[in-house]
């Protein structure tokens, strides 16, 4: 009985030295205890969950969400912005004199035209293959339950970051279109788009609008 009471003392002062390490940083102690037992009592984890909680209320009163979505979201417009005309987008091809240097300068300059052409190879694709349309939809769900997902707590690892969630989405996405039996259509569209938008990217004689931008996008990497 006295081994069992020492024990329960030395649990009860560990119990505590957590809370009061967590309570330090600025949560309420509530909120501490819930984290400890959601995550087993692992307190590294549960300061990693409690920063996160704090993250995602900090972001619903400024109007977003779990942020997620709205993450992708804003990537995928800040992109879609950038758009040139098309009819700039198909003049002016010439052979290269400096390969690499054009490349990477209409890579960064028509990225939001790459984007929606690639887009509508892949739309014209799974409308082909209905089969594809399927798949896709399964993977696109897939995806979107590992966002939907936001800051949950998983069972005795705690919650995940937006990108460790889509890096686990891949696994049943792999398994989907590996089962389906359409990666080999998969794999003839990666080819097709990516020989469209580096046979544009070579060949497009740079403007100096584009190398500007190439050298803006050059100088905000480096600050």
């Amino acid at each position: 009985p006295a081994a069992e009471k020492d024990s329960t003392h030395m649990g009860a002062e560990l119990s505590t030295a957590r809370v009061s390490r967590l309570t330090a940083l600025g949560f309420d102690v509530a909120s501490v205890r819930a984290a400890l037992e959601a995550c087993d009592g692992d307190v590294d984890r549960a300061e990693q969950h409690l920063r996160q909680e704090r993250a995602r209320r900090e972001t619903a009163a400024r109007g977003g969400g779990d942020g997620g979505a709205e993450e992708i979201g804003r990537a995928v417009n800040s992109v879609l912005r950038e758009q040139r005309p098309w009819s700039e987008f198909g003049e002016r091809f010439l052979w290269p004199e400096h390969p690499r240097e054009r490349m990477l300068t209409n890579l960064v300059y028509y990225r939001a035209n790459y984007l929606i052409l690639c887009v509508a190879a892949t739309l014209v694709a799974m409308l082909l293959v209905p089969q594809l349309l399927f798949t896709a939809g399964l993977v696109a769900m897939t995806f979107g339950g590992a966002v939907a997902l936001g800051n949950t707590p998983v069972p005795h690892i705690g919650p995940l970051q937006l990108e460790q969630r889509l890096s686990l989405a891949t696994v049943p996405a792999a398994w989907l279109l590996n089962s389906s039996g359409c990666a080999g259509a998969l794999l003839r569209l990666a080819a097709v788009c990516g020989g469209m938008v580096l046979a544009h990217a070579l060949l497009r004689a740079r403007s100096l609008s584009s190398r500007w931008r190439y050298l803006h996008e050059q100088f905000k990497g480096q600050g």
